[in-house]
């Protein structure tokens, strides 16, 4: 009689409530990806300082991720920050392999837009190429003093929804003591050396 040997390997494992689930892997995909016509979605309302934003989140069927988002407000998001937020959100799309064609063509249609919705598209066209929260909000997070009752502020603490807690934050070192420990804890990075925390 022949010998089996059976191997297996705990991919992931998670004890927790209401959370999200995460994706662990970042599977990019650099050419046009559409809609789909049928998807869940989630809604939220972003209250922060007397603002409201609602939120409509498409969800990835298989994986409960982010795939696209969309914001109705009448506020208006005047600050210097969404100019800074949009290039790094642009430049994170190249650097992840997006193909330039897909990225111009989404900054052309959004030229117009309120700033509110140049930012949701911009993290959309991220979200539904593969791009995951953690990437988005690690780059968000370099961003010097982002105004708490800002929809950027806002949008990036939802996102961290879908970070898991402990997840460690790659290339990032701690502005307070220099160490390169930081981990996420409710989409902040905080660190495991001296405990600072930079959430904006």
């Amino acid at each position: 009689m022949e010998n089996f040997k059976f191997e297996s390997k705990v991919v992931g494992f998670k004890l927790s409530g209401d959370k999200p689930s995460v994706k662990t892997n970042e599977n990019v995909i650099p050419t046009d990806v559409k809609l789909p016509k049928d998807a869940p979605a989630r809604m939220k309302t972003l209250i922060a300082e007397g603002k409201k934003w609602y939120l409509t989140v498409v969800l990835s069927e298989d994986s409960k991720t982010p795939f696209a988002m969309f914001c109705q407000t009448n506020n208006t998001e005047d600050m210097v920050q969404t100019s800074d937020a949009m290039m790094r959100l642009e430049s994170l799309a190249y650097k992840k392999g997006i193909l330039p064609e897909h990225i111009d063509q989404t900054i052309d249609k959004i030229s117009k837009d309120p700033n509110v919705t140049k930012l949701t598209r911009m993290i959309s066209l991220n979200l539904r190429h593969g791009v995951l929260p953690l990437s988005i909000v690690t780059e968000l997070n370099k961003m010097e003093d982002i105004f708490v009752g800002s929809f950027l502020f806002q949008v990036k603490k939802f996102l961290g929804q879908y970070i898991d807690d402990g997840e460690e934050v790659e290339g990032e070192t701690c502005s307070d003591c220099g160490s390169s420990k930081l981990v996420f804890e409710s989409g902040c990075m905080s660190c495991l050396d001296c405990g600072g925390s930079k959430c904006s």
